[in-house]
């Protein structure tokens, strides 16, 4: 008599683990993410969000991201949904973990830190860094060789 009850329990189970892994299986966990999980967040609306400067977006920066220095974000972060997907990235990281702790403690339930920054980035940059890259600046010149001296005997 108890082994049907232990046979439907147990399949209760398995079901119930079967349903929690495909329902899991299309989103990485909130963390530490790389490239390949940025452009499939960035694909799905996740919000991305740089935390640099507003110098540093400007020079180059993720396309589709939007510019929120670090100092900003607890006020910008007021409005948005907390349930919301929110990839963030500086230049090598250091901001950008600082931003996830931020906006976890904030109650958001899925932040995303793209680990290394854009500074591993392997996806298209918008801004001014690519144009910079493609054609060197023009240098004004007199013509008269300049020599420094750097040695100092103190």
């Amino acid at each position: 008599m108890k082994r049907p009850h232990l046979i439907g329990l147990a399949i209760g189970v398995v079901v119930l683990v079967v349903a929690v892994i495909a329902l899991s299986a299309g989103a990485p966990a909130p963390g530490l993410i790389g490239n390949g999980d940025l452009t499939r967040l960035g694909s799905e609306g996740a919000r991305i969000v740089d935390v640099r400067t507003a110098a540093e977006f400007a020079g180059a920066h993720i396309e589709g991201a939007e510019n929120i220095p670090l100092r900003d974000l607890p006020q910008a972060a007021e409005g948005w949904d907390r349930a919301e997907p929110i990839v963030l990235y500086c230049a090598v990281g250091d901001r950008s973990s600082s931003a996830a702790e931020l906006l976890q403690s904030m109650g958001f339930e899925r932040v995303y830190d793209l680990s290394g920054g854009i500074a591993q980035w392997e996806g298209a940059l918008a801004g001014g860094a690519q144009t910079a890259a493609a054609e060197p600046p023009q240098v004004a010149t007199s013509g008269t060789p300049v020599m420094y001296e750097f040695y100092t005997d103190w």
